[in-house]
């Protein structure tokens, strides 16, 4: 999913195509075919969020992001339909929540959040920016090193569990590749394990959600929490292994079905 923290803009390699004009809403006044306003602090936009840097602030630059608002919703090419993002809300508020919960617990490195909070339908999320370079700009013989130690953190995140399924704000937010199959609004009620059996998971720990000191190589923080929570251990698969997105490419084996199979078992 696109992504943006220390400068980096991601976007997975299924990124659709777009219309990038506002979609139609009655508190708009612009004029429909406008193309959607990138103010000034403005660093991106994409079908889902708005993102800021700031350097001129106390303390140190800082880096923004807040879902977009449906006068801000981009129109699809193919059909003409509006592009209405899945659990936008839930998914960063879970984000602000599993960093503070993953910054409590372990040592591993994130993102300071300054703060996060809802204000007339939009949810913000402000961090200081994080130096460095993201993994997947690390050259490939020394990317061994980051990846040890990256494993130690994992270990960390998986040691922590729970007996219910979810985030730990409190919504259960499925990992992109299964959301396209199983939107927010279908996830079935789960039942409790009758012991702590699922771990954290991240659900989206691919190689540009890393950012590595370029001369130490070491970790300065792993990004992008929004999927994260506590799943059977096969849901977080190591798509950090090798550059692209949290999702199989060609060639490799697609776990979507055999994941939807065990939430079934879990299902109410």
């Amino acid at each position: 999913m696109p992504e943006k923290y220390a400068g980096h803009v991601n976007s997975s390699d299924d990124e659709p195509a777009y219309v990038l004009s506002v979609a139609p809403d009655p508190r708009r006044l612009d004029p429909l075919d406008n193309p959607r306003i990138q103010e000034e602090g403005c660093d991106a936009i994409t079908s889902e969020k708005k993102y800021y840097v700031f350097s001129d602030v106390p303390n140190g630059s800082v880096f923004i992001k807040r879902n977009l608002t449906p006068s801000e919703y981009i129109v699809a090419r193919w059909n003409g339909e509006l592009v209405i993002p899945d659990m936008l809300m839930e998914r960063m508020k879970n984000e602000a929540a599993t960093i503070r919960y993953i910054q409590k617990n372990t040592t591993i490195p994130t993102p300071n959040i300054r703060c996060a909070f809802e204000d007339h339908g939009r949810y913000y999320i402000i961090t200081d920016i994080v130096p460095g370079v993201t993994l997947d700009e690390v050259p490939e013989e020394k990317k061994a090193t980051v990846i040890e130690e990256l494993q130690g953190y994992i270990s960390q995140m998986h040691a922590l569990k729970s007996n219910v399924i979810g985030g730990v704000s409190g919504n259960v937010v499925l990992p992109h590749r299964l959301s396209k199959f199983l939107p927010g609004h279908q996830i079935p009620r789960l039942r409790e394990a009758p012991t702590a059996q699922f771990v954290m998971c991240h659900n989206d720990l691919s190689q540009h959600n890393i950012i590595v000191d370029e001369v130490t190589l070491k970790i300065n923080a792993i990004l992008d929490w929004e999927y994260a929570g506590f799943f059977p251990p096969e849901f977080d698969r190591a798509f950090y292994l090798r550059p692209g997105p949290s999702a199989a490419l060609k060639g490799e084996e697609n776990d979507v079905q055999k994941l939807l199979q065990v939430l079934e078992q879990w299902k109410i």
